[in-house]
C-alpha cells in the first residue's frame, strides 16, 4: 500500500509539471520576446536573484501583466502582489478576462499609487496559484518618485563653542563653500582643544491651524511637503586619516528616527589620536529624500603658539645641522686644495690646523721650548710659526756664516 501511494503521488507531479507547461505570462500578447512565464519556466530577469533585474521606471505609474491559461475559472484570489514599503506606495491589481479558443487569456492591471514627494525603490512581487498547475512567482522593481527630491523644512543648526548657528535650511546647506570638498577654497575648521559639535535638527514646515492634514494614503505634493515629519536613517561619518582623529556620533538620533517640528539633538565626538590634519565627512541619509553631506576638517595639530616653539626648535636645529656641514665642507675642500698643490705634509694639508695648533702654542708660551717644537715637527709644522725665528737660515753659505758671525 506504502509504494502503491509514493507512485501515485510521483504520478501526480509529472502530470502537474506537464499541465503548468500551458501556463504563459507575458507583458505583452502580441511579443513573445516579451515572455515573463513560459511553458512553466520563469525568465532570469524576473527571478528573485536576477542580475539585472526589470526596473519600472518612476513615470510609469501603470502596469499590465498577461496570463494564458487553460483553467477558465481564475479569480482575483489566485494572484497576490506583495512589496516591501506600504509607507510609501499603495499598490493594488485588478484582474480581467476573455475567453481565446480553448485557452483564456487575463490581463492583472497594476496599479502602483506611489507617493509623489520624495522617491526610493521598491521590490515587487507577484504570486500565482493556479488550480492543478502549482505556484509561480515573479519579482521585480519599481521606481516611485524621485529620491534626489530636497525635504522641504528640514533644518540643522550647529552648536560650535557654545555659538549656534543655522547652517541648513529647507535641506540646502547655507554657506555651502565652507561645508563643500573643496578645501583649497573655504573650509570649516575644528581645532585641537574641541571635542564636541552638537547638531540640533528639526521640521520647520509653515502649516497653520486651519490646515488639516487628510487621513489615509496621501500622493500629493502639496499636502506631503506640509505633513512635519522624515525619516532619518542612520547617520554616518567618514574620515579620511583614522591614524590622526576618531568621529562617532551620540544621542538620540545617532541610530535614526523620525524627526519632527521638536528639536533633536545629535552630538558628534572628536578624539585625537595623532598629528596632522584629517578630512570628515559627515552625511544625513534619508529615506526618501536626498542625502546631505558636510564637509569639515580636523585640525589635531598643537595650538598655535606651541607650534611656534615647535617650528623655532626644529628652525634652530637646522641651523646648527647647516653649520656643521658647512664646516665640514670648508675642511674637506681646504684638504684637497693642499692635498693637490703639495706644500704641506701630513696634518698641516687641513686648513687652518697649523693655525690653531700655532696659535694654542703661542698662547701657552710653548712656542720656543723642547715641547712646542716636537709637537710642531710631530704634525708637520715645522717653519709654522707666529714669532720671527731666531735660527740662521740654512740656505746661508759657509762664507756668509762667518762673515755674520765675525761683526
Amino acid at each position: 500500500m506504502v509504494r502503491y501511494l509514493i507512485l501515485l503521488g510521483l504520478l501526480n507531479l509529472v502530470h502537474l509539471s506537464e499541465i503548468c507547461k500551458t501556463l504563459q505570462v507575458s507583458t505583452n500578447l502580441k511579443k513573445s520576446q516579451d515572455d515573463i512565464i513560459s511553458q512553466g519556466v520563469t525568465s532570469k530577469q524576473w527571478s528573485r536573484k536576477a542580475k539585472n533585474p526589470i526596473i519600472v521606471p518612476a513615470s510609469q505609474h501603470v502596469d499590465y501583466i498577461y496570463i494564458t491559461n487553460d483553467n477558465p475559472n481564475l479569480t482575483l484570489e489566485n494572484f497576490q502582489l506583495i512589496f516591501d514599503d506600504h509607507y510609501y506606495a499603495d499598490s493594488t491589481i485588478r484582474l480581467d478576462h476573455r475567453p481565446n479558443g480553448k485557452h483564456t487569456e487575463y490581463a492583472i492591471e497594476i496599479n502602483y499609487k506611489c507617493k509623489e514627494y520624495g522617491g526610493t525603490l521598491i521590490n515587487y512581487e507577484m504570486q500565482f496559484q493556479v488550480p492543478q498547475c502549482g505556484d509561480a512567482q515573479i519579482f521585480w522593481k519599481k521606481f516611485c518618485g524621485n529620491p534626489l527630491t530636497l525635504r522641504e523644512g528640514f533644518s540643522v543648526d550647529m552648536v560650535y563653542k557654545n555659538y549656534r548657528q543655522e547652517i541648513i535650511k529647507n535641506s540646502e546647506i547655507i554657506n555651502a563653500s565652507y561645508f563643500d570638498s573643496d578645501l583649497d577654497n573655504y573650509v570649516f575648521n575644528v581645532s585641537r582643544d574641541i571635542n564636541i559639535i552638537k547638531f540640533i535638527l528639526q521640521m520647520k514646515t509653515e502649516v497653520s491651524s486651519q490646515d488639516q492634514i487628510p487621513e489615509g494614503f496621501i500622493t500629493d505634493v502639496a499636502t506631503l511637503k506640509k505633513i512635519p515629519e522624515v525619516n532619518l536613517t542612520q547617520p554616518y561619518v567618514d574620515i579620511e586619516m583614522e591614524n590622526v582623529t576618531k568621529s562617532w556620533f551620540e544621542g538620540e538620533l545617532s541610530n535614526g528616527g523620525l524627526i519632527t517640528n521638536k528639536e533633536s539633538e545629535l552630538t558628534l565626538n572628536f578624539k585625537c589620536v595623532g598629528l596632522g590634519t584629517s578630512k570628515i565627512e559627515i552625511t544625513f541619509p534619508f529615506q526618501y529624500f536626498k542625502d546631505i553631506t558636510l564637509v569639515i576638517v580636523k585640525d589635531c595639530n598643537y595650538a598655535f603658539k606651541v607650534q611656534n616653539v615647535i617650528n623655532a626648535k626644529y628652525q634652530e636645529g637646522d641651523k646648527k645641522t647647516f653649520a656643521v656641514y658647512l664646516v665640514i665642507f670648508i675642511v674637506v675642500f681646504g684638504l684637497i686644495i693642499n692635498l693637490c698643490i703639495g706644500r704641506k705634509k701630513g696634518l698641516a694639508n687641513i686648513p687652518f690646523f697649523t693655525t690653531l695648533i700655532s696659535l694654542i702654542l703661542c698662547i701657552t708660551c710653548q712656542q720656543k721650548t723642547c715641547v712646542g717644537k716636537c709637537i710642531r715637527k710631530c704634525f708637520g709644522l715645522t717653519g709654522e710659526s707666529f714669532l720671527p725665528s731666531e735660527e740662521p737660515d740654512e740656505t746661508f753659505s759657509s762664507g756668509q756664516k762667518q762673515f755674520y758671525g765675525s761683526i
